[in-house]
């Protein structure tokens, strides 16, 4: 009698599947909207508008990890805009530091680019990272789709736009 009702039991969980997560559990995708300047004073809207991703990477002048991976993920931006994104780089200003400095970081890291300016922590607010480098990946709508570990690659940035 009680091989029977284990056996029951036991097709009775079998055929009911595994229990699905409780909805508490689940994280929510982490949404982004921000507005930064560029680094000639323009107002630019994150995620960029009309664009399928937006890979956003976060440099400092004085950074030193910065000066390798900066230029190894704009060397890749065609690979990025040919899957439909767009890569922003994006200056984390510490006090005192201005846009005249992180520009002449980019140009002696052998990087011309326009970056948008961070001088009061509102994309570490936003996303909250501790240090730089980092970068991410938002979709469309702002949702962050992706973000690089430390040991993270130009191509494993390019990987992870869909």
């Amino acid at each position: 009698m009680r091989r029977a009702a284990l056996l029951s039991c036991v097709l009775t969980l079998a055929a009911c599947g595994s229990p699905a997560k409780p909805a508490a559990t689940a994280t929510p995708a982490r949404t982004v909207a921000m507005s930064l300047p560029t680094d000639t004073g323009d107002l630019v809207t994150i995620p960029i508008p009309k664009v399928k991703t937006t890979v956003l990477d976060f440099f400092g002048p004085t950074c030193e990890p910065c000066k390798k991976s900066v230029p190894a993920l704009t060397a890749k931006r065609q690979a990025i805009e040919a899957k439909g994104g767009k890569l922003v780089l994006v200056a984390i200003l510490a006090d005192g530091e201005t846009t005249e400095q992180a520009e002449t970081a980019l140009r002696s890291w052998g990087v011309k680019s326009p970056f948008l300016v961070d001088a009061h922590d509102v994309s570490r607010k936003a996303l909250g990272f501790k240090g730089i480098p980092a970068t991410y990946v938002l979709d469309r709508a702002g949702a962050v789709i992706w973000t690089a570990p430390a040991a993270a690659s130009a191509d494993d940035v390019v990987a992870a736009v869909p």
